[in-house]
């Protein structure tokens, strides 16, 4: 079995790293004044990042997972902030868009997407639907040829950018779950939809995650994605592959915790010599890479057998729980490891720190994952 990756995605991996290491030198600044420079998205848009898993009729890449996956371990490396915008442009909103929009909804918003004129956001969870997505409480109801939407979403990444979300709401809740729940693009510009509060968070995103309410938002009928009270098998079916992403974020901040922490180990003195040359450092670096490894090659087989049409909810299940936990254990090393210099402020290990601890929560909980796979295994 050859496990190396093919030549044209190791091409990419090549350039994201190059990429990664140039942009890099921006972080020290964002530790001070928690802004973004510029450059970063430049960047990131003028060398394609934005196109890579979009169609090629709309100036896209037409990349599949492994590709997007290698990517995204590599741009783990640099705070969230750094390419927020582009891994929601990459998630479910438009994911959903691609697979079931029409082709007007296509044309009309997905150029934009490519150009980064169009940030979009993805919005499901509700304060009383998280995991229970059966108990969101937004509705859409018919009026004439639109739809009147009404309800409250939380915790919206990139709500503050987004000048199109893809809203979920039942429009017929006494179908259920299954048959009742459809999808909606909404434009933010729409009368009647605001964001109501700014949620701060402890990493990942800046401003932060945003609380949205449609308060009798008028759309129009051709707001409709896809084909009414199918919108569950949508959104499972986009987070099944967002999990594959969010196992590729923790690989890449492990990966990076790892490297920080063995430059720190070798320059650190204590006792007379560099602390690296204590077995007890020694054996939590080696801990690290073990739990790397392994969580590395799980995700990429996960990935690799997703482009091949083998998805299967309990592989990327695994990935989401498996990289998660292993990218927190390795982050929590590379911490202890730091001592005191890792908890103070402003260091890339303290970020590492906070950053990495949500990805045991957002799309899909390490409690829902496991149920997940139990499910499967007892069918």
């Amino acid at each position: 079995m050859n496990f190396d990756l093919p030549p044209e995605i190791a091409e990419i991996q090549s350039v994201t790293s190059n990429l990664v290491r140039s942009l890099l030198r921006y972080e020290p600044k964002f530790h001070e004044t928690g802004e973004v420079d510029p450059d970063v998205n430049r960047q990131l848009l003028d060398l394609g990042f934005y196109a890579l898993p979009f169609p090629e009729e709309f100036g896209g890449s037409n990349l599949g997972a492994l590709a997007k996956v290698v990517v995204q371990a590599e741009l783990a490396h640099l705070p969230p902030q750094f390419w927020a915008e582009m891994r929601a442009l990459h998630g479910p909103a438009s994911k959903t868009l691609v697979r079931h929009g029409s082709v007007a909804q296509k044309q009309h918003w997905l150029p934009a997407m490519i150009r980064g004129e169009c940030p979009v956001a993805f919005a499901l969870t509700e304060a009383d639907g998280g995991s229970d997505v059966s108990a969101i409480k937004t509705r859409a109801v018919r009026d004439g040829d639109g739809w009147i939407l009404s309800g409250r979403k939380m915790f919206i990444s990139n709500a503050h950018k987004a000048k199109l979300i893809t809203v979920y709401a039942y429009t017929d809740r006494a179908a259920g779950i299954r048959n009742g729940l459809s999808a909606f693009l909404v434009d933010t510009a729409t009368p009647g939809f605001r964001i109501t509060r700014n949620i701060k968070l402890m990493g990942t995103a800046s401003p932060g995650v945003a609380e949205l309410e449609f308060d009798d938002c008028r759309l129009p009928a051709d707001s409709l994605l896809g084909e009414e009270g199918k919108a569950f098998g949508y959104a499972m079916e986009c987070l099944n592959e967002g999990r594959l992403t969010v196992g590729a974020n923790a690989v890449g901040m492990g990966a990076k915790a790892l490297e920080e922490a063995i430059s720190f180990a070798r320059q650190r003195q204590a006792f007379g010599k560099p602390i690296a040359g204590f077995q007890a450092i020694q054996h939590m670096l080696a801990d690290m890479s073990v739990d790397i490894h392994a969580a590395r090659q799980m995700l990429l087989d996960a990935a690799w057998r997703y482009d091949e049409g083998k998805v299967s909810v309990e592989l990327c299940s695994m990935v989401k729980l498996f990289c998660s936990e292993a990218g927190g254990r390795v982050v929590d090393k590379g911490l202890q490891i730091f001592g005191g210099t890792g908890y103070c402020t402003g260091t890339v290990i303290e970020r590492l720190y906070r950053d990495v601890r949500v990805t045991r929560i957002y799309e899909g909980s390490s409690e829902i994952q496991r149920n997940l796979i139990a499910k499967k295994l007892l069918q």
